[in-house]
């Protein structure tokens, strides 16, 4: 009776293809924080004495960026729940508040290193708290 239980299951798995998507689902999300990473590398958001000068010089370029990533992490949400395990939709969903807020600082014309440094920190923090449950979760 477990037999044919597991049987069935694995049968049910392979025609609803519910492996691939959820590896098609951690790749996509995988590729999206790859993605996160280089925001923060190419305009030094992480480096402490950096002083947001690469944002500040590169102001323009700054906004366009931080829109296409925070579109990209908004379409993701939805995709997430693919993933088995842990519910990391919320995650991202935080993940994706957060860069909206940056976004719409980076719009504001009373732009301050201090208010943008509130903004990296929260983002960098949600951005950690993704990562972490990433690293759980195992392609199947």
């Amino acid at each position: 009776m477990v037999k044919t239980k597991a049987v069935i299951g694995a049968l049910t798995n392979w025609f609803t293809m519910k492996n691939a998507r959820h590896n098609r689902a951690l790749r996509d999300l995988l590729g999206l924080t790859k993605s996160i990473e280089d925001f923060f590398a190419r305009y030094h958001l992480q480096e402490e004495l950096s002083g947001f000068k690469a944002v500040f010089t590169n102001m323009g370029q700054a906004r366009i960026d931080a829109t296409e990533t925070a579109y990209q992490t908004g379409i993701r949400i939805g995709r997430t729940r693919n993933i088995e395990g842990k519910n990391l939709s919320a995650l991202v969903e935080d993940v994706y508040n957060d860069l909206e807020e940056l976004k719409r600082a980076l719009y504001t014309r009373t732009l301050s290193e201090k208010t943008l440094r509130q903004r990296v920190l929260k983002l960098d923090m949600s951005f950690e708290n993704l990562l972490a449950a990433i690293s759980e979760i195992e392609y199947k």
